[in-house]
């Protein structure tokens, strides 16, 4: 029934266009009057947020997007509830759940998702949401509202908010969702609970691959009989520290990983190809060659006029904090010309880096901290997006205050206040460019960002903090700066990534993350008198004028973010050929606004299947989704 009612409920959504709210300058000036800037005149604050809520609008000519959907939504299976909350540090039951309790829905994401002999195979991940806050963020205080709840160490677990992955395969054929998690023997069991979640999903030749990183150290690995179900091993790999995803190339199977340890001017990522065949013996079926070396871990991959392209994300040298001076930057590298073989290990060394964050990004920080998205072929052309952890630029900006690297303190009072928070998040916010390319790499190429920003906010050293300005000095580094399309986001502040893309049908989706909802809720928890998380680690914001007055930026970056918070729930666009813009397959998280990303995507003959991020775990509505959309 729950099913039914989803899949019904799923299709309404009007067709109409879905401009930007706009505000009036007014409006805009008279949010920051609320807070005054004695002390220190000179920050141009009330800069930034006019360009985030309008003025980029006007110099990228934005026109809106149409939400146009073509394809009918089915909700093929979705997240349990597998715990009982009762109150932060209180008991934690199982369902049924007693009155006094709250249901909730741990499994956050289909986080990787591949389809073999009709099933589809995918593995999830937990909590996301305070596994970020605490991992990238350093938040602790507990949080609780009626969306989700995040214990950190409170909770009586004795992991935090961390729950093992699980391991799952829907049927397409009986519409049966099987886990896969009681198949496991003990020994592996024991590295599935030591699993952060199963980041990645391929198949090949009878073997399904699910795969992730590791709480200990590595990457796991997890592979099945594709026909059967059936168990086949699990093994770890200390030398590598992530695994994002698979792709098929002419009847071989690769996938992209970091390294676990970066030092000196070793590489940082790799391209793997898997030599293996189905088997029990570990030996045979973990058998995997390094066929590409890149400075950065190797995030998406694809395969594109011949040779094999992936996004990376930026990579530090082992045992330092995350700083500009030592990034490994993000890009695009690409391997050497497919022959019948495809690659082998003498190709290793022989990938090229075609395209850099600072062919357009203009602010070394923001740079440092953007990371490639989903990359894909279509119509001829490489498309690929970037990727931005909210507010973790804001985070290693403070680092660099701290460490000396910048000067943050515009009123020259040897700490910083929430106004010079608040200016630091709003200049080193990015929300996802798209690009688009012919021949990259090659002699004719031509790179355009076809959703981005012609101006960007970097840091003044004349102002001691971040401002907008349109001349040279703020303008993107492309060599036609002009976004083809639109403004980053697609229009929408808070779509920080180009999380997935996918061509079916021949069209291009492009699916997203949008914090929109986090930010919403975490605004009525300000305005309710909740404690809200710091923007920057407890080491940092300890080490400003307070931490109140860091909770006090994040609360006003929000409040005058809040005239443009969009229609909440993860986008999904579609692009009908490579000469015109996206249209909106929705901007409602298909159908469940708590949605907060389109997470993965497969093509099938007729569907596409779309995995989701939910971690809304205490929403009636929260957890991941399994969706089929298809025309009708």
């Amino acid at each position: 029934m729950e099913v039914t009612q989803a899949s019904l409920a799923s299709q309404a959504e009007p067709v109409g266009v879905d401009l930007p709210r706009v505000p009036s300058e007014q409006e805009v000036a008279w949010e920051l009057d609320l807070y005054p800037t004695v002390g220190v005149s000179a920050l141009p604050t009330l800069n930034l947020v006019k360009f985030w809520t309008y003025e980029r609008f006007l110099i990228n000519g934005d026109k809106g997007i149409w939400t146009r959907p073509q394809l009918e939504r089915n909700l093929l299976a979705k997240a349990a509830v597998d715990e009982c909350f009762s109150s932060v540090g209180g008991p934690i039951t199982q369902p049924p759940c007693a009155p006094g309790t709250k249901p909730k829905r741990n499994q956050a994401y289909v986080w990787g998702l591949a389809q073999a002999d009709r099933s589809l195979w995918f593995g999830t991940v937990a909590n996301t949401l305070c596994l970020v806050e605490q991992g990238f963020l350093g938040a602790t205080t507990p949080q609780e509202n009626p969306y989700w709840v995040c214990e950190f160490g409170a909770s009586q677990s004795g992991t935090g908010d961390f729950r093992p992955p699980d391991l799952q395969r829907y049927r397409l054929d009986t519409g049966v969702l099987s886990s896969l998690n009681g198949s496991l023997p003990a020994g592996a069991d024991l590295l599935r609970r030591s699993t952060v979640g199963l980041r990645s999903a391929g198949a090949q030749d009878g073997v399904v691959f699910l795969a992730g990183p590791s709480l200990i150290a590595g990457i796991n690995l997890f592979a099945f009989n594709s026909e059967t179900g059936a168990f086949l091993g699990a093994t770890n790999f200390p030398q590598y520290s992530n695994i994002r995803e698979w792709v098929n190339v002419r009847g071989a199977l690769y996938t992209g990983v970091a390294y676990s340890q970066v030092v000196g001017n070793a590489p940082g990522g790799a391209v793997l190809r898997w030599r293996g065949q189905r088997s029990t013996n570990p030996a045979v079926l973990f058998n995997f060659e390094v066929v590409g070396q890149t400075d950065a871990e190797v995030a998406n991959l694809v395969e594109h006029a011949g040779r094999i392209y992936v996004t990376t994300w930026p990579t530090f040298l082992s045992g330092g904090s995350p700083s500009p001076l030592t990034a490994r930057f993000m890009g695009v590298w690409r391997s050497p010309r497919l022959e019948q073989n495809g690659l082998d290990d003498d190709d290793a060394t022989h990938w090229r880096k075609v395209w850099d964050i600072r062919d357009y990004e203009p602010d070394l920080v923001a740079a440092a901290t953007t990371g490639g998205g989903a990359v894909a072929s279509f119509d001829g052309r490489l498309y690929w997006g970037t990727m931005h952890v909210p507010f973790l630029a804001t985070s290693v900006a403070l680092g660099a205050h701290a460490a000396g690297l910048l000067d943050l303190d515009a009123d020259g009072s040897g700490s910083l206040d929430w106004l010079e928070l608040l200016n630091t998040a709003l200049g080193t916010h990015r929300s996802t460019s798209v690009f688009q390319s012919d021949e990259l790499g090659n002699q004719n190429e031509h790179v355009r960002v076809i959703y981005g920003e012609k101006y960007l906010p970097r840091y003044s050293p004349i102002t001691k903090g971040y401002n907008i300005g349109f001349n040279a000095f703020y303008r993107n580094r492309l060599e036609k700066p002009e976004p083809r399309w639109g403004s980053s986001g697609l229009g929408n502040f808070f779509n920080a990534y180009t999380w997935a893309m996918e061509v079916h049908d021949k069209d291009l989706y492009l699916g997203t993350f949008d914090w929109s909802q986090v930010a919403r809720v975490g605004l009525q928890e300000a305005i309710g008198g909740v404690t809200l998380p710091p923007m920057a680690p407890p080491a940092i914001a300890s080490s400003l004028h307070s931490v109140e007055d860091a909770r006090r930026a994040h609360h006003h970056f929000l409040r005058v973010l809040n005239i443009a918070i969009p229609k909440e729930g993860a986008d999904l666009f579609r692009f009908e050929n490579r000469n015109q813009s996206a249209v909106a397959e929705s901007l409602r998280g298909l159908g469940n606004n708590t949605n907060y990303g389109v997470r993965t995507m497969v093509s099938g003959k007729k569907s596409l299947y779309v995995g989701t991020a939910n971690p809304m775990n205490l929403h009636p509505d929260g957890g991941w989704e399994l969706l089929q959309l298809k025309k009708d």
